[in-house]
């Protein structure tokens, strides 16, 4: 009997993981670095939801039931999508050598629906200047909770940069990278280096 009742509990136990871990929203994102004269100064995210997702938040934001997203309607989408995940950095994980930067919030948000489908552009704000010797970045995006499975091909991730500085970015995976165990593995990075 408690063989029985161990084994209850454990495949208990074992599908409530699994349906924590189960997303229920997808995202396709693309990323773009940004720098000014001065250094790193933002990521710029594309994020394109699957059609169940963008139907429901749609239809729950077009107030005016116009078939558009107006102004007051993306504030509002911005606030429902964007607004828990302020304290996650939205997603965004820049790590320095060893340390995580924290975001000093977004910029220039825009919603607008495409061929059915949500889409969010904001740029995640950072400040991380340029030396004289390279500083080594590396950029990812992915939701810890795995409620969102956001997808972010790295190889399209791009960056914009002044000719005063030097950069270099490749995409790669997080693979063996100890502060990124908690990842998903197949979570993919920018990794960029910069210089004055």
């Amino acid at each position: 009997m408690r063989c029985v009742l161990r084994n209850a509990v454990l495949l208990v136990v074992g599908l409530v993981a699994l349906a924590v871990a189960h997303p229920h929203v997808f995202a396709d994102v693309t990323v773009k670095a940004l720098f000014d004269k001065n250094g790193l100064v933002g990521v710029k995210n594309h994020w394109v939801f699957d059609e169940m997702y963008s139907a429901a938040t749609f239809a729950s934001a077009d107030a005016d039931g116009d078939g558009k997203i107006s102004e007051k309607e993306g504030e509002q989408l911005k606030e429902i999508i964007l607004g828990p995940l302020a304290s996650k950095n939205y997603y965004n994980y820049v790590l320095v050598e060893t340390k995580f930067m924290s975001t000093s919030g977004i910029k220039n948000f825009t919603a607008a629906l495409k061929n059915g489908k949500l889409v969010l552009d904001f740029t995640v704000a950072f400040s991380i200047p340029a030396k004289s010797d390279y500083t080594m970045v590396i950029i990812a995006v992915s939701d810890l909770t795995n409620y969102i499975q956001v997808t972010t091909n790295m190889e399209e991730g791009d960056v914009e940069a002044p000719d005063e500085l030097d950069v270099d970015f490749f995409a790669d995976n997080l693979k063996g990278l100890t502060l990124f165990q908690a990842f998903q593995k197949d979570v993919e990075g920018l990794y960029l280096r910069f210089k004055k």
